[in-house]
């Protein structure tokens, strides 16, 4: 049946008409984050529009047409239309070697494969049309990478077809990455660790959420597979991944297991549950099952357990199926408050960590979480820290962002809200250039002191980081956050900045850690 239709006032109507697209865009993400039934319409009325509209015959896809293909995928991946995307996918994957794209453009759309295989891993197919088009379209990517075997060519869609072949269990053909060596000695020990369970970990974990999309850029396997030889090489061998950040478990998977120092590599994984489900005893087995075959290990390191409904008490019961699973070394929470973290703690389950969101924008651990923290020996695992790029000398003495922008990521859009909720633009600067004149004191940059900042309160295990694997990399600035800390006078310079912001209303709107995502 079609949605009923009201009337739209004249004078809006031409709010819409004449509005340029990114202040449309502005306003319906707001609408977004202040009325979450309104996502349910908008992603109804995205399906109805790409599904009435038509990019063309897919056999017909030009040089032209490809940026219009390639922003269609990602339209129909964004709103449910993962299985119809396969074909629009297939196509560009056929014509691939005819049309010998460029080297970011097959790189980008590789990501978006990833990207594909992790929409339906979340939606399995429920049709026998459904299984067809995902079996076609393994088909397509296998056949083209016959294409590239004799010339002995490094298959431009290595990432999306071992994440392809993955979902359905599938074979993954001899895939050859030239460049990736894992023979590398050790060079550099952790700056700084902390003690979790019977693991040294260091203080500084590399968060690979930006796998998850091309929005944050895209690169090969081998790129990929290299910065992870670097990141170990330099000390910084934990890392934070989850069943929903694309091929990031996959890919350190296939790290892990061919990279000699194997033992010294510490995987924090998670299960998050988004929409109800019953839980039982099998459902939560066939999830554990699901990440060590992901991560090619027979036990988890730390696996961190997101519920996102409070209302429905089955998240003990998911947890302690999980204490009782011998393939799940640590358990974990991630953006769980203070109260139910507390009667997770009450349940006789023993937790090591909660991943929560902690910066000098966000400081809502302070309030609550801290204390019941250190009085149950559970280390935070923050991420944010550097509020997704802000935090850093690029945005010392610059204008507000606009936020599509093509060099504006979704963290940034998301943080550059957290921050206008914590203050002001004018104010945020004023911090940037306290955290300058600290970091010019001790030989750092701002990012390090914005990290030091967090790394000080004794509850923080570790401050998590993104990494663009094959992107960019920030490895010697990573490990100058270590071995100097503020003193008194810093510490001070920067509570003048913060007093006068509204952090501790952001605890009373958005809600404990965590609140912003329920």
């Amino acid at each position: 049946m079609a949605p009923k239709l009201a009337h739209v006032n004249m004078m809006t109507d031409t709010v819409v008409a004449n509005l340029p697209p990114e202040a449309l865009r502005s306003i319906i993400r707001s609408l977004l984050a202040s009325q979450p039934g309104f996502t349910i319409a908008f992603e109804e009325n995205t399906r109805a529009y790409l599904q009435s509209t038509s990019i063309g015959g897919l056999s017909q896809i030009s040089r032209e047409s490809l940026g219009a293909a390639q922003t269609r995928i990602r339209c129909m991946l964004g709103c449910g239309l993962c299985y119809e995307s396969l074909p629009v996918l297939g196509s560009l994957v056929e014509n691939a070697k005819a049309m010998d794209y460029e080297g970011e453009f097959l790189q980008s759309i590789d990501a978006d494969i990833v990207q594909a295989a992790t929409a339906v891993q979340k939606s399995l197919p429920r049709s026998t049309d459904e299984k067809t088009m995902l079996n076609t379209f393994y088909d397509t990517l296998t056949t083209c990478h016959n294409q590239y075997s004799p010339i002995n060519q490094d298959f431009p869609f290595e990432r999306g077809l071992m994440a392809i072949a993955n979902l359905l269990g599938r074979p993954t053909p001899t895939l050859q990455t030239k460049t990736f060596t894992s023979d590398i000695t050790l060079d550099l020990p952790p700056a700084e660790t902390f003690q979790l369970g019977s693991r040294q970990l260091p203080r500084l974990f590399s968060g690979l959420w930006q796998l998850s999309s091309p929005a944050w850029g895209a690169a090969s396997i081998s790129k990929i597979l290299q910065q992870f030889t670097q990141y170990t090489q330099n000390g910084f061998t934990a890392f934070d991944m989850a069943d929903h950040y694309g091929d990031a478990e996959i890919i350190f998977g296939r790290f892990r297991s061919s990279y000699l120092h194997r033992k010294t590599l510490f995987a924090a994984t998670k299960f998050c549950v988004f929409q109800p489900m019953t839980i039982t005893s099998d459902v939560v087995q066939a999830n554990v099952a699901e990440r060590c075959r992901r991560l090619q290990v027979d036990q988890i390191d730390l696996l961190q357990f997101h519920w996102q409904s409070y209302e429905d008490s089955q998240y003990i019961n998911a947890l302690k199926y999980l204490e009782q699973d011998d393939r799940v070394g640590m358990l974990g929470l991630c953006n769980f408050d203070t109260e139910h973290m507390q009667r997770v703690i009450d349940s006789g389950v023993t937790i090591y960590s909660n991943q929560v969101q902690f910066s000098l924008i966000d400081s809502r651990p302070v309030v609550k979480m801290g204390a019941v923290c250190e009085k149950h020996n559970v280390k935070l695992l923050t991420y944010g820290t550097l509020c997704g790029g802000f935090l850093a000398e690029k945005w010392l003495g610059k204008a507000e962002p606009r936020l599509y922008d093509s060099d504006i990521t979704p963290s940034q859009r998301k943080y550059y809200t957290m921050i206008l909720s914590w203050g002001n633009w004018v104010l945020f600067q004023e911090l940037l250039e306290t955290l300058y004149s600290i970091g010019r004191k001790h030989n750092v940059s701002i990012s390090n002191v914005a990290t030091r900042w967090v790394l000080d309160f004794a509850y923080v295990g570790a401050v998590i980081v993104g990494a663009r694997m094959g992107v960019s990399e920030h490895v010697d600035e990573n490990r100058a956050s270590f071995g100097w800390s503020m003193d008194k006078a810093d510490q001070e310079a920067i509570e003048v900045v913060l007093k006068r912001s509204r952090r501790l209303e952001m605890f009373e709107v958005m809600g404990d850690c965590g609140g912003e995502y329920r």
